[in-house]
């Protein structure tokens, strides 16, 4: 990983000491620390965005985490820098929220460096990604890359805010997996014999396989039921509670 400079954002000094050790075990070269989405706002101004990631509480005086996404989707600078929420609430409408709000991924307090180590990664990967112009007819996939080095759950993520539709397909050894996407939200998931909800989840388990997403493509018939919201933190709790386990 090349080097990474984190804005860490938390109202409070000690845990953002101790986030600070994590993300240092993690690999983070520099940190730079505020006490609020505020604070954050000053100091990416001041540091003209050139952070690679912003890891941020929720709940904090002045402005808290999720008015501090709703400021940075508004900016041309910020639209595309990956923003990981850390929290003590793991409630589902909860991540839902920041989900909507544009977070790039969602982290409950207590967790394992690994977690958040994969995270880390995934939504850089997803970020430069995202950033990529369109391509015009004729050329090649909009987003491309292997599931090994990024996590399913956090692309659809970036699919869903971005509202994106088109087919997102993964190569297996044994054949193909695919979603469909219109406006965001998942309409359909296949791999192997299964369909709909369960391929879905089977497709987020996945450790490697390349993937690309086709934009514009007409969208499957919707035979998944679920908000895509619902998907996206089912399948994250299942692959955390697998690493948790390692």
């Amino acid at each position: 990983m090349q080097r990474l400079k984190v804005l860490l954002v938390d109202d409070s000094g000690l845990s953002r000491k101790v986030q600070a050790k994590v993300l240092r075990e993690v690999g983070v070269d520099e940190i730079v620390e505020a006490k609020n989405g505020l604070d954050a706002l000053r100091q990416l101004q001041e540091l003209d965005y050139q952070v690679g990631l912003v890891v941020t509480d929720w709940n904090m005086p002045g402005m808290d985490g999720l008015a501090l996404i709703d400021e940075l989707r508004k900016s041309a600078k910020g639209r595309h820098l990956p923003v990981i929420v850390i929290s003590s609430e793991g409630e589902d409408d909860r991540i839902a929220q920041a989900f909507a709000r544009g977070a790039s991924s969602y982290v409950t307090k207590p967790f394992k460096k690994e977690i958040l180590a994969r995270k880390i990664q995934a939504v850089r990967l997803i970020a430069d990604l995202g950033a990529k112009e369109t391509p015009k007819a004729g050329d090649p996939p909009l987003m491309e890359g292997d599931l090994e080095r990024l996590g399913f759950a956090e692309l659809v993520g970036f699919l869903n805010f971005s509202k994106k539709t088109g087919e997102l397909l993964v190569d297996l050894e044994t054949g193909q997996a695919g979603v469909s996407l219109r406006d965001g939200e998942v309409q359909d998931a296949w791999i192997g014999r299964f369909a709909s909800e369960e391929a879905f989840h089977a497709i987020a388990r996945l450790q490697r396989g390349r993937f690309r997403f086709h934009e514009g493509r007409p969208p499957r018939a919707q035979r998944i039921k679920q908000s895509t919201v619902s998907l996206l933190m089912e399948s994250m709790r299942l692959l955390d509670e697998s690493t948790q386990g390692t």
